[in-house]
């Protein structure tokens, strides 16, 4: 065999290293800013002549998954929560309770958060981890329990959204002194210690910050 045959054929033996995919070929961002304001960050206080619930439907940020593990970062105006009472809403508001003229957003953020399992399309995965809330100025580091579910971009969920999509539902506790929250001290409307906080939320692969 010619010397060009030989080196021809070594050629042909050597794996196929561009086709190999890499991690960075998973990596896929999702954004939360829907216009049409369907996404839901309720939370419910319990006090002894009344359970208060609240309501926002204005959430933006980003969540990228990178392989098994996901970062992100959601923000809610302070400003946005409304309990269906506006002189409550206003001491929501003031410096007191969230502070909205100093601290206008509800910030949580995580990093690195390890999926157990790959987000398949329709297949929901649980995880349970740790974020930073940032309330009032307070920054913690809180348990969390979020729900995530993958959707391709099919003619069906084109009906709720261009793009490949990412729904996010989560539910946790805010401790409210930690993030020193001022409960009315008059103890027959003194609110519970914690705050229960649900969210149903969903990223674009075409949402826009």
């Amino acid at each position: 065999m010619s010397h060009r045959l030989l080196a021809l054929a070594a050629l042909l033996s050597l794996p196929a290293l561009a086709a190999e995919p890499t991690s960075t070929s998973t990596s896929q961002a999702f954004v939360f800013n829907d216009p049409n304001s369907r996404d839901t960050v309720a939370f419910m206080l319990d006090a002894p002549l009344e359970v208060i619930n609240g309501l926002s439907n204005q959430l933006h940020g980003r969540v990228e998954v990178k392989g098994n593990k996901a970062s992100g970062k959601f923000q809610v105006p302070v400003k946005s929560l409304k309990t269906g009472n506006e002189t409550r809403d206003g001491h929501l508001q003031n410096d007191r309770w969230l502070d909205a003229a100093k601290n206008p957003d509800i910030v949580f953020e995580f990093a690195d958060l390890a999926l157990p399992a790959a987000l398949e399309p329709g297949k929901p995965v649980k995880v349970q981890g740790k974020g930073r809330f940032t309330v009032h100025g307070v920054t913690r580091e809180e348990p969390v329990e979020v729900t995530a579910t993958y959707f391709k971009e099919s003619a069906e969920t084109k009906n709720r959204a261009a793009g490949d999509l990412l729904r996010v539902r989560a539910k946790f506790q805010i401790p409210l002194e930690a993030y020193g929250i001022k409960r009315t001290e008059a103890l027959v409307l003194k609110v519970g210690e914690t705050a229960e906080v649900s969210v149903d939320a969903w990223g674009s692969t075409q949402f826009k910050l």
